[in-house]
């Protein structure tokens, strides 16, 4: 999990650092979303988990660990993944603008 939370890392200072030289990281902008997104759905399921049953307890309650972060996160990333274009769409932006891939 850390080599992801690193690689998420990286791929985002890459889209930054094209931005800063005036490049449009389209393809790069995709990766980095997806791969952030995929990511952070694993790490939180893992919290969720490792956790059992008082990771699924409501932050205001006061048996709830870390003061219900994996909760909150967990319930939240579904919206992640469907903000700024579902995982599907982003993997047909790599496909066809990074790749060259025909639509269909």
């Amino acid at each position: 999990m850390a080599v992801d939370i690193q690689t998420s890392k990286l791929i985002s200072y890459n889209v930054a650092w094209m931005q800063s030289q005036g490049q449009i990281p389209t393809m790069e902008a995709s990766i980095s979303k997806l791969f952030g997104s995929e990511m952070l759905k694993s790490l939180y399921g893992l919290g969720i988990q490792i956790l059992g049953m008082f990771g699924q307890l409501d932050p205001e309650s006061k048996w709830a660990p870390l003061r219900g972060r994996f909760e909150k996160g967990y319930m939240s990333i579904a919206g992640n993944t469907v903000a700024a274009g579902t995982s599907e769409i982003q993997r047909n932006i790599i496909a066809t603008r990074g790749l060259g891939l025909p639509r269909g």
